[in-house]
């Protein structure tokens, strides 16, 4: 019996890894020379969040990002970003892991892109997630995340 469990349920392992979708993510704490952190608005249009792109194949992460942020911003960045966190997505949409990155020496080739906007610690969007606006602040004051419990 134990060997039937066995294939049963690596049977469900397998379906469960070909039905569903694994992403890994960039995401970028840009902080501006004031301070302020750079938001945009979600593709839903109902709220504001980092500037995030999913990784493709073979890419790794900062290189993912700095793709990212030249393609849709016209952001160089002018230092390796540092990689501030590693966590866990399980939405309805989406399951993956998305790297937070916390960017402090950057600059804009051209005129603002429209959409990124800067928004001071004490002056983030109500519209922000909670948790999002926690993990906003960790990374711009440098508090690992364990600090904060």
């Amino acid at each position: 019996m134990a060997y039937v469990s066995r294939i049963v349920t690596s049977g469900f392992r397998v379906y469960w890894r070909v039905t569903r979708s694994f992403t890994l993510a960039a995401e970028a704490c840009l902080i501006d020379g004031e301070d302020r952190v750079a938001l945009v608005q979600s593709a839903t249009g109902r709220g504001w969040q980092l500037p995030r792109t999913e990784v493709h194949k073979g890419e790794a992460l900062d290189e993912a990002l700095r793709r990212f942020l030249v393609a849709d911003y016209r952001i160089r960045l002018a230092s390796r970003p540092e990689l501030f966190w590693m966590y866990e997505e399980s939405l309805a949409e989406r399951h993956g892991m998305t790297g937070l990155y916390v960017v402090r020496h950057w600059r804009q080739d051209a005129a603002p892109a429209a959409g990124l906007s800067f928004f001071g610690l004490d002056a983030l969007p109500p519209e922000l997630p909670p948790q999002d606006a926690a993990r906003i602040r960790q990374a711009a004051e440098g508090r690992a995340p364990f600090e904060v419990c």
